[in-house]
């Protein structure tokens, strides 16, 4: 098949590793033989723009990001973006041929990916990420936006279930396919410092929404409960670092609380596999990809029920406390620190690639994007009979 994505984040030179996930999926995609395009459009903040085009890892990739025209004015954007996707297009079908299939990932550019595919009369597979569709009222623009795409498109499909509960009640057919973890890149190893303090560790944007503030108050009660070596260390960046490194001098942990910038990509295996318990305290999230590859690499975790947790943990491979609770978090972070050694490492692997390993997630994408053409054949013979 040639498969077109458009998603609604991807990385740029500004910040190169965001929807690392849709790279990735995109990239095994074209590693098992199907001809894998991404067109990318961003209307940025910043005066600095970008226009690339290049084959990489099998994927003809085009990123444009611009100066936004009009500030404030989200329809002026949904327009931009508009013209730039069916600008690339052009271009796209120059050098690599009409796709059979686009797959647009999040409604946040569902608009635009809408227009295309009637101009252009091409199938639609929809996969829903955002966490705005569930987070947003009933009549928010957002969710208007989703029912609009969830319209069109011949095959609906969403990464969890606190999507699905808004999804398929608008449309019952709605799938569930997660993202997958690389279980070739993450996997079990030993610490490189057995003797370090036990670790809690975490990943992700320093903003509200990632509820860091929850965790170091959390870190907190923990020290004043036990006097065992212990270490949080925070990996990622965003707006509240600032705020963040405040509270951890105000709480008196600055020796054992580090908020350690955004670390490579290549090195986040490393990363999971030194520490002895992940956390996630996030306040809202559809689905927790750093989850999958804590659970790939052996190790348990401490997740908020914040909708995409309750998904991938069990007893076996982890604990689910409240959002926003510090004394709860702090109580399975005292309980995990005797825990910890006796969960089964391979077991927690075993688990987290069963659902959500590179075969499984990718044969529901090929099966979604091939009955998206299906599907789209049968309309048009339909058409042509009346």
């Amino acid at each position: 098949m040639k498969i077109l994505m458009i998603p609604s984040w991807y990385g740029t030179k500004a910040a190169p590793i965001l929807g690392s996930f849709y790279k990735e999926q995109a990239e095994e995609l074209a590693a098992r033989g199907h001809d894998v395009a991404v067109l990318y459009a961003e209307v940025s903040g910043s005066l600095r723009g970008e226009h690339t085009q290049a084959v990489i890892n099998g994927v003809d990739t085009t990123v444009w990001v611009r100066p936004n025209l009009t500030p404030r004015f989200e329809r002026g954007r949904c327009f931009q973006r508009t013209r730039m996707l069916l600008s690339m297009y052009r271009q796209l079908e120059k050098r690599w041929g009409r796709p059979d299939v686009v797959n647009l990932r999040s409604s946040l550019q569902g608009y635009e990916a809408v227009t295309l595919c009637r101009r252009c009369d091409l199938p639609l597979f929809f996969m829903e990420h955002s966490s705005f569709v569930v987070t947003e009222g009933q009549d928010s623009a957002a969710r208007r936006r989703l029912f609009a795409v969830m319209d069109e498109a011949q095959v609906n499909a969403c990464v969890g279930s606190a999507l699905m509960s808004v999804m398929r009640p608008y449309k019952a057919d709605t799938r569930l396919i997660p993202d997958f973890v690389d279980e070739r890149r993450f996997a079990i190893k030993e610490k490189n410092d057995p003797d370090a303090p036990f670790t809690f560790a975490a990943i992700g944007q320093l903003r509200p929404i990632k509820g860091h503030d929850t965790l170091i108050r959390a870190f907190a009660l923990l020290r004043e409960r036990t006097d065992r070596p212990v270490r949080l260390l925070i990996a990622g960046r965003g707006p509240l670092h600032d705020r963040l490194q405040a509270l951890i001098g105000e709480l008196g942990l600055g020796d054992s609380c580090r908020l350690i910038g955004q670390i490579p990509r290549e090195q986040v295996v490393d990363f999971i596999n030194d520490c002895d318990c992940f956390m996630c305290s996030s306040r809202t999230e559809m689905l927790s990809c750093v989850l999958h590859e804590c659970g790939a690499c052996g190790r348990p975790a401490i997740a908020t029920r914040c909708g995409g947790p309750q998904d991938i943990l069990t007893e076996d491979t982890g604990m689910l406390v409240p959002v926003d609770d510090p004394p709860a978090m702090a109580d399975a972070m005292a309980v995990m620190l005797d825990r910890a050694p006796t969960y089964d490492r391979q077991k927690i692997r075993d688990h987290i690639l069963r659902h959500f390993g590179r075969d499984a997630v990718c044969t529901a994408l090929e099966q979604a994007c091939a009955d998206a053409i299906r599907l789209h054949g049968g309309a048009a013979e339909r058409e042509a009979e009346r």
